[in-house]
């Protein structure tokens, strides 16, 4: 994979394409929705969700992208990043189980609040730096790969709110990999055999509609089928993948921005709201620079990872997102306190963020 890549890619996981104008677009959703100027209404948001669906699975395929198990070393920063990002989850859900079990309305469950609050909360960003690749590229690909656990335990989420029994959830979750599995395959040989550039792209944007369709219909995770989906291409290799590869990097941008926006319109104000996102912000930093600490003893680096961890990314909007569209209990709250308190860590990042060293 080329530097270029990756550094676009990165991009693309974070408020995209910058974080400051990652930060407007989510305000300028705020301002067009129905607590600004009443443009983005939620029966126009309704029309959307199809998108949304596609959006969130091309997201999940950035993601699987960033994961390829014959990388030297893949192994080892995969449990890093999986550590920081379970340590998070923990503390974030715990002391919002014990928050929202006596000062929150009883609408979500306390304890589903707290899980569905910890899975969002768990996933970051992390950007390039100016050291050296040898130094800067474990430290760096954590945050790549810190959003594979909440994608993993968000599906089986998803699927346990359906189905209702963690059995059931994690044989619906399996069925629902394998169909991902399946329309990949067929995308990936599909697109080795096309005899144009048009025909490929013809060929993975369709993939992208079936992955997030699918998702859709069943009310699972978009963002698991198409991570499922970028991890079989990715280890597939090839032409094909190099093809997929550059069709999904082209639309990135685009679809980060409509997330964004959208997130930002869907936004709901409670009373309860503002202490909510406190106390998220407050125990997400906490389990962010713990687990980069964590992380700085099994990867050595130089790097302050726990600070570069800060950084929310897109992943747990979007899969807030993905919360709303399955019509999961409390999703409009969940949504609220991510997207603000995403606001918040993107804003308190940028504030402590280590100035960068030249090349």
């Amino acid at each position: 994979m080329s530097r270029s890549w990756t550094f676009d890619r990165r991009l693309a996981l974070g408020l995209s394409p910058t974080p400051v104008l990652g930060l407007f677009v989510l305000l300028l959703g705020v301002a067009l929705g129905s607590h600004g100027l009443s443009l983005l209404t939620p029966s126009v948001l309704s029309y959307l969700d199809p998108a949304v669906s596609v959006a969130l699975a091309a997201l999940g395929v950035l993601v699987g992208f960033g994961f390829d198990v014959r990388r030297a070393r893949e192994g080892r920063l995969l449990a890093a990043a999986s550590l920081e990002a379970g340590i998070t989850m923990l503390l974030v859900g715990a002391g919002l189980l014990v928050l929202s079990s006596w000062a929150a309305p009883a609408d979500p469950a306390p304890w589903l609040l707290a899980l569905l609050l910890g899975i969002c909360a768990s996933a970051s960003a992390t950007t390039p730096t100016g050291e050296s690749p040898e130094s800067s590229a474990p430290a760096t690909h954590i945050g790549d790969l810190d959003d594979v656990l909440p994608i993993v335990i968000g599906g089986l989420a998803l699927g346990w709110m359906r189905e209702g029994s963690p059995e059931a959830a994690a044989w619906l979750t399996v069925q629902a990999s394998v169909v991902a599995l399946t329309m990949a395959l067929a995308a990936w040989l599909l697109v080795a055999q096309a005899s144009s550039d048009s025909e490929q792209r013809v060929f993975t944007l369709g993939s992208l509609l079936l992955l997030g369709g699918a998702a859709e219909y069943l009310s699972l995770s978009a963002l698991l089928a198409g991570f499922v989906a970028g991890a079989f291409w990715n280890f597939a290799g090839g032409p094909a993948c190099d093809h997929i590869r550059r069709d999904v990097y082209h639309v990135r941008h685009p679809l980060v921005v409509l997330l964004l926006v959208i997130a930002g319109a869907r936004v709901g104000f409670t009373p309860f709201l503002f202490g909510l996102v406190v106390v998220y912000l407050v125990l997400r930093i906490t389990g962010k620079v713990a687990g980069g600490w964590l992380v700085r003893r099994i990867i050595p680096s130089d790097l302050p990872v726990g600070l570069r961890l800060m950084s929310p990314g897109i992943v747990g909007i979007a899969f807030a997102l993905n919360v709303l569209q399955a019509g999961s209990e409390g999703a409009a709250l969940v949504l609220a306190v991510v997207v603000v308190g995403s606001l918040g860590s993107e804003l308190l990042s940028l504030l402590v963020r280590p100035p960068e060293r030249p090349a």
